[in-house]
């Protein structure tokens, strides 16, 4: 906290050698969270002790033959004190420049006292890596913003800044939920706030049309370790066209097209062989429209496709090159009950389905086979659906359909409660040519295979309850309840139930 404070104190001092300031506004948050989660593992089992027990059922071995066939480390059971701090500074210089700077820091509670243990992996304990003793202040935010720049309507964004369209189904606010990163990858990914990328927006605001051209750097690395040996980057360029008709509906349509080219990669360390990424291409088309039949109803729907290349490596073959073809849709929908309205209840539904493909990781098979030549599983991209819940924690947004229900009430002034029930099902069922995967919170980029059956595609329920406490204008108390129940797709050595219990309170200055 202390480094955070004089950071900030050094940008506001530093400011006025460099330009004159009309304006400064500073900002920021404080939030603590208890974060107690039990069997996100789901149950894992050894798989070679469960397949003599019960030969019927599927038992998939990982593509890649490694340890992670026996006994993968999965998060059983956890209690921990998380707290997040921003804090921003934004200055007006002239009549159209300004700039935001934006500090963060993310950690366990002592965490960087606690002791590493011997041997350690990243997934083996939530503060067992050396990820979560860095607790430093890091950079969240770092913008320049020039308005009426050479064309009165243009507005040029540089720096380090949010990327956020739509419902978040594409760009969300920050990266993939499960697959964060900064201080907490290794204690609770998920509930990261570090959600900024470094790029450029720039938005030509012709009332009603607004449109968005965007570039931002999704990874850049160059390393020469023993694994990568060539330089790794990953580019995302779009343009975005919202347009408010002046209709009696308030309806908004918006289009888009995102496209992600990564670089090369080679793994020389990966059996022998040195697969790549080079090639890989992803063009995401979408259109999206919300419109309100009535002043109560609001109505939503998504369509979105994804073209380009997917490259894939044989075992011991040359690098293949798949067509993508994929596919999701969202509808959502929301009403504002017209009755008992000091309470203000509100309903809502929504629908989601992303596209999978029944031999997604066969040219990882050991049998050196090539799968077909269309690749149909839908890449999460950088979206952000359903936070905050268990489900999205484990499940990487693809090959899945999402139906859920909700209410809200306010018991009380001050009080909102909530309630969500969400059923999973798999677009296409799993075997060893297309297996389930899944995240843990703790355990970064790493994820494993629970054992599932043949021909099933339940994933699931879940429910969720909400309850939010306004103390105060500044100061919110919530807390959040969640249950997910696994489905008939997992076998009975993975159905335990994973539970989850986050309390917090945040201020916000």
């Amino acid at each position: 906290m202390k480094k955070l404070l004089v950071a900030a104190l050094m940008v506001v001092l530093a400011s006025p050698a460099f330009a004159a300031i009309q304006n400064v506004k500073v900002s920021g948050d404080i939030t603590t969270t208890f974060v107690d989660r039990n069997n996100f593992d789901l149950g894992q089992t050894g798989q070679t002790e469960y397949a003599a027990t019960y030969p019927n059922e599927f038992v998939f071995s990982s593509p890649e033959g490694t340890a992670n066939d026996f006994n993968p480390i999965g998060l059983k059971k956890q209690n921990v004190f998380i707290t997040q701090t921003r804090l921003r500074v934004d200055a007006d210089l002239s009549d159209n420049v300004s700039t935001e700077v934006g500090l963060i820091n993310e950690r366990a509670w002592n965490a960087e006292n606690t002791p590493v243990a011997a041997g350690s992996t990243p997934a083996s304990s939530s503060l067992s890596n050396t990820s979560n003793l860095d607790t430093n202040v890091q950079l969240y935010l770092a913008t320049l913003t020039l308005r009426e720049f050479l064309y009165s309507p243009l507005t040029l964004t540089i720096g380090r800044q949010v990327f956020a369209y739509g419902n978040g189904l594409i760009l969300g606010n920050g990266g993939v939920i499960n697959q964060g990163t900064g201080n907490l990858q290794y204690i609770d990914q998920d509930l990261t706030e570090r959600t900024a990328y470094d790029g450029i927006t720039a938005t030509l605001d012709y009332k009603p049309l607004t449109i968005s051209m965007i570039y931002f750097k999704n990874n850049q690395a160059t390393v020469n370790g023993s694994l990568i040996t060539d330089k790794t980057s990953s580019d995302v360029y779009g343009i975005d066209a919202a347009y408010q008709l002046s209709d009696p509906m308030s309806t908004l349509v918006e289009g888009y097209l995102f496209t992600r080219i990564n670089g090369d990669q080679n793994n020389s360390a990966f059996n022998g062989i040195a697969p790549t990424t080079k090639g890989d291409t992803l063009y995401v088309p979408g259109l999206r429209a919300s419109t309100n039949p009535t002043k109560d109803l609001n109505v939503q729907g998504e369509v979105a496709w994804q073209l380009g290349n997917h490259p894939v490596q044989p075992l011991g073959g040359n690098q293949i090159n798949e067509h993508r073809d994929a596919f999701a849709a969202q509808f959502l929908a929301t009403y504002t009950v017209p009755v008992m309205t000091k309470y203000k209840p509100v309903v809502n539904a929504a629908y989601t389905y992303v596209s999978g493909d029944k031999n997604a990781v066969v040219n990882y098979d050991a049998d050196h086979t090539t799968s077909a030549k269309t690749y149909s599983a839908w890449d999460p991209f950088n979206e952000t659906q359903g936070s905050g819940t268990i489900y999205r924690s484990l499940f990487p947004l693809t090959n899945m359909s999402i139906i859920s229900a909700g209410a809200s009430v306010n018991p009380l002034e001050d009080v909102t409660t909530a309630f969500t029930w969400s059923n999973l099902w798999a677009s296409d069922s799993y075997g060893l040519e297309n297996p389930l995967a899944i995240f843990q919170p703790d355990g970064g980029a790493n994820f494993y295979y629970p054992l599932t059956k043949k021909d099933r595609r339940g994933l699931g329920n879940e429910y969720d309850v909400n309850i939010t406490y306004n103390y105060t204008e500044d100061v919110t108390f919530g807390v959040i309840l969640g249950w997910y129940v696994p489905g008939s797709a997992l076998s009975s050595a993975n159905k335990d139930v994973a539970s989850e219990a986050l309390a917090n309170v945040a201020v916000t200055f």
